[in-house]
């Protein structure tokens, strides 16, 4: 005969395990057309938690991931970023910043 215990651990496992699967296939589902999304400077700024104008310096250093429109010289073109490669910028930033312990 199992141990009572053993039972209980193996039930309590298997809860586990379907509330994981449901909880990862809902963020999925959720997330499934964020790393697209394009924001505007402002977006930008609160999601990276840095100003609109240091966004806007980083624009004319080039030094962000952005987009341009508008007609060739315009003193204010519309600045659109990809979410996905802000994602990808801000990981390649969190890497050169890392510094390995000596």
């Amino acid at each position: 005969m199992d141990n009572p215990l053993v039972a209980l651990e193996d039930a309590i496992r298997s809860m586990i395990s379907e509330h994981v699967t449901i909880a990862e296939n809902r963020l999925r589902a959720e997330f499934a057309g964020v790393s697209d999304k394009t924001l505007d400077v402002a977006e930008t700024a609160a999601h990276i938690g840095i100003s609109e104008k240091l966004i806007y310096r980083m624009c004319q250093e080039g030094s962000i991931p952005h987009e341009r429109y508008g007609t060739s010289g315009s003193r204010r073109p519309v600045i659109k970023f990809r979410l996905s490669d802000l994602e990808a910028w801000r990981a390649a930033q969190r890497a050169a910043s890392y510094k390995k312990e000596s």
